[in-house]
């Protein structure tokens, strides 16, 4: 077998709550790793991650060099996008040094991890060596959405669009050729998590239908929209409560907080702190809700809530529904529907059975069409590709 050096670039460096493209870089290095190739990993800043795959055998360096973040869906005052767009453009002596620990590691292709990491790229086919870039972020048509393609077709040995709902806009761009759809994987852990143990640990109630909302508090994510759904629900099926982990800017956190104190169902939406690793969390809950109000490329929550056997009541949004089958692994709205989104809620409070019967098939269509293994074994082939071409 032709083992490679891998140099992988992460757009993000988050220091305590991963983000599911962090998530999804970390899982590929060490697989990669454990298969006998040679990973070094470049994060912007000291990374929660870094020690656990330092600990799995990745080398991982630290440099501090600006993504470009202008990959937002939704519209935002120009003033920001200009401010965004000149802070990237200033001069940066983290490309500089990128390139120095480029050609030093020499790997013989360079992964680079989102459509931010602009310079990560740039850097990589200034030496020559070939790029296999992960593309992960929706983007409206548009001068913004012809400028970030202009940079893959510059740069781009290969394109990797997480989902097909990514894909589209790499192919109206006429970048079609290049471009693979490989979808992420996702592994369970070999011992599962005891539910009551893990409610009473995370101070839930121990009786009830409990939904987990996992996505964060970023605006976008729609906190607000799942807490406008769990109010209307519990109504109908006062058995159900809410489960919010708090992670994300800290206005927005505050601003749920707020509503949630406010709410006449405060009783049943429970904050508590992020936790480390989703899969106690999925112990605990019985159904997991995804309320992104912007196209979510393929979201990792959704994928280890199906790996988990939960049903999922989502938007209907990017690449969810080349997840969830609606009605066979879960239910889908159409995004801001929140009166129909609690209805699905309400449905699956009241059915143990369809809750057992959605969150199987969910389970075996994540070990079927979206298992680790099958994903870097794509990944794999691709950079083998890249390298040899």
């Amino acid at each position: 077998m032709r083992t490679l050096k891998i140099a992988a670039i992460s757009h993000l460096a988050s220091p305590d709550a991963p983000s599911g493209a962090e998530k999804s870089l970390a899982a590929l290095t060490e697989a990669l790793t454990g298969r006998g190739h040679e990973v070094g990993v470049v994060s912007p800043g000291q990374w929660c991650l870094g020690p656990g795959l330092a600990a799995s055998g990745v080398e991982v360096a630290t440099i501090r060099s600006r993504s470009c973040w202008l990959v937002q869906w939704g519209p935002q005052p120009a003033a920001i996008q200009i401010l965004r767009y000149l802070r990237y453009r200033l001069p940066d002596p983290g490309y500089r040094r990128m390139m120095v620990w480029l050609d030093r590691y020499w790997p013989d292709v360079v992964y680079v991890n989102c459509l931010p990491q602009l310079k990560g790229a740039a850097a990589a086919r200034a030496l020559g060596l070939p790029v296999v870039w992960h593309v992960r972020e929706i983007l409206p048509s548009g001068p913004r959405r012809r400028w970030f393609a202009r940079r893959l077709r510059r740069d781009a040995t290969r394109i990797v669009a997480v989902s097909e709902a990514v894909a589209g806009w790499i192919r109206d761009e006429g970048l079609a050729e290049g471009v693979s759809v490989i979808h992420n994987g996702v592994g369970i852990p070999a011992d599962g998590f005891d539910g009551l143990a893990m409610r009473d640990e995370m101070g839930l109630p121990a009786t009830g239908v409990l939904v987990g909302f996992l996505g964060g508090m970023a605006v976008h994510k729609g906190a607000g929209d799942l807490v406008r759904a769990g109010e209307s629900a519990v109504k109908s099926a006062p058995e159900l409560h809410f489960v919010l982990p708090c992670y994300g800017p800290a206005t927005e956190i505050d601003a749920v907080r707020a509503r949630v104190t406010a709410s006449a169902a405060a009783g049943h939406i429970h904050l508590i702190p992020p936790v480390e690793n989703v899969f106690r969390l999925l112990a605990a809950v019985d159904i997991v809700a995804f309320t992104s109000i912007w196209p979510d490329s393929l979201p990792r929550v959704v994928m280890e809530a199906m790996a988990a056997g939960r049903p999922v009541a989502a938007y209907r949004t990017g690449g969810v529904p080349e997840m969830v089958a609606d009605g066979g692994t879960g239910f889908m709205v159409e995004p801001g529907e929140v009166e129909a989104l609690a209805e699905r809620m309400v449905r699956l409070a009241g059915d143990p059975e369809l809750r057992r019967r959605l969150g199987a098939a969910a389970a075996a269509r994540a070990r079927a069409e979206f298992s680790l293994a099958s994903h870097v074994d794509a990944m794999e082939r691709i950079l083998k590709e890249a390298a040899g071409g």
